[in-house]
């Protein structure tokens, strides 16, 4: 009897669970498409989250060359 109810509770709860996160996916993309996000956009950041910067990269953005030393760079930060 009590393994019943549990069951019970388990697929109800997994239930509710499931139709949450689809109304939050469907609030997420209502609220992409106000502020103007498009499908590309996302796709484009997806992309680009898995791409590691060089060093170089880094050197250029922070305004610093090879023989800076470390305090200046944390500084630059």
């Amino acid at each position: 009897m009590a393994a019943k109810i549990l069951a019970n509770l388990i697929v109800m709860g997994s239930g509710i669970f499931a139709r949450a996160v689809v109304q939050a996916y469907r609030q997420a993309l209502a609220n992409a498409a106000k502020s103007g996000v498009t499908h590309e956009t996302l796709q484009n950041a997806a992309r680009r989250a898995g791409k590691v910067m060089t060093e170089q990269e880094a050197r250029q953005i922070l305004g610093v060359s090879e023989d800076t030393a470390w305090e200046e760079m944390m500084k630059a930060i």
